[in-house]
């Protein structure tokens, strides 16, 4: 196995920071080599759980990347963990941008976008919008950001919405963000969590690197940016395959968007695996059929 290699690239959201990556290679790359691009989900890192999907990629020849958004990991950017729809949009766009680049390493004709989770929604549109990619994977994809938040109980989105509001205020007088958790077992009297559940425990645990700070939290006042954000609607607009990887139920995105968006992309295609939202990595029951289907796609479209 060749070890991932690590570097950090300009951001064009703020030339003062820079996004980490981590290049996972092929063995022997005599020629420019296919490149999947990796975005992870809502307040994930690179270290938490994509690296078994890069290694198996590189195991059949393509390079994969995979990256920090700008607030997370090893990236750059203050406050912590604050996040922005539109600017990890962005983020994907300038590491795609940076690999077409590398004309020595990277086949720029081949390049995929890979989005797990929340990163499905940039994936989904990316595949909308860039043209040249040769194609993209959305795991367990939320494509549209209205949806997912009407899954909320109402009295939890008033106070997250409450927590958002006091959080946005604060930001105007530099004042410490309000945090709210990502995951919690949604225990009366626990503190308000994003996603809740002994499932949602237990897949986020399968996921969290050891030895790496991994936080649990997003600032509050990202939340409020959720709603605007629908590629789901844009998706008609691809030229290029989309392969959706639909779990057999989902707690934590709009399965039903999922299945509207690969009817509506000209060139969609839905790889049914069992089990939920967190079980399509490594340790979950579906993630052997989850890798073996990308594959297979991988391997049709990068000729």
């Amino acid at each position: 196995m060749v070890p991932p290699e690590d570097l950090k690239i300009p951001s064009s959201r703020d030339q003062s920071l820079q996004i980490a990556i981590s290049i996972f290679s092929p063995k022997d790359c005599l020629h420019p080599r296919p490149v999947i691009v990796m975005g992870h989900g809502i307040g994930a890192i690179k270290a938490a759980g994509l690296a078994p999907f890069a290694l198996a990629f590189a195991a059949k020849g393509y390079y994969a990347i995979a990256f920090d958004y700008l607030h997370f990991g090893e990236s750059d950017g203050q406050p912590r963990n604050l996040l922005s729809i539109s600017g990890e949009l962005q983020d994907f766009r300038d590491v795609i941008a940076w690999a077409r680049q590398q004309s020595n390493r990277f086949d720029s004709q081949r390049i995929v976008a890979w989005g797990s989770s929340f990163g499905g929604m940039h994936s989904t549109a990316l595949i909308a919008s860039d043209h040249e990619l040769a194609g993209a994977i959305g795991q367990c994809p939320c494509v549209d950001s209205f949806a997912a938040s009407t899954m909320q109980p109402l009295s939890k989105s008033l106070r997250i919405t409450q927590m958002a509001l006091s959080d946005c205020v604060r930001s105007f007088f530099r004042k410490e963000p309000v945090y709210i958790n990502l995951t919690g077992d949604g225990s009366p009297g626990s503190p308000v969590a994003l996603m809740e559940g002994a499932e949602v425990m237990e897949g986020w645990h399968r996921i969290s690197p050891s030895g790496v700070d991994f936080p649990n939290t997003i600032t509050a006042r990202s939340l409020l940016e959720f709603p605007m954000h629908r590629p789901v609607l844009d998706v008609k607009k691809s030229r290029k395959p989309y392969l959706i990887v639909l779990p057999t139920y989902d707690n934590q995105a709009p399965l039903k968007a999922a299945e509207a968006a690969v009817k509506n992309a000209p060139f969609g295609e839905a790889l049914r695996v069992p089990g939920g939202h967190f079980d399509l990595y490594a340790g979950g029951i579906a993630f052997d059929a989850n890798l073996a289907g990308q594959l297979a796609f991988l391997e049709r479209i990068l000729v």
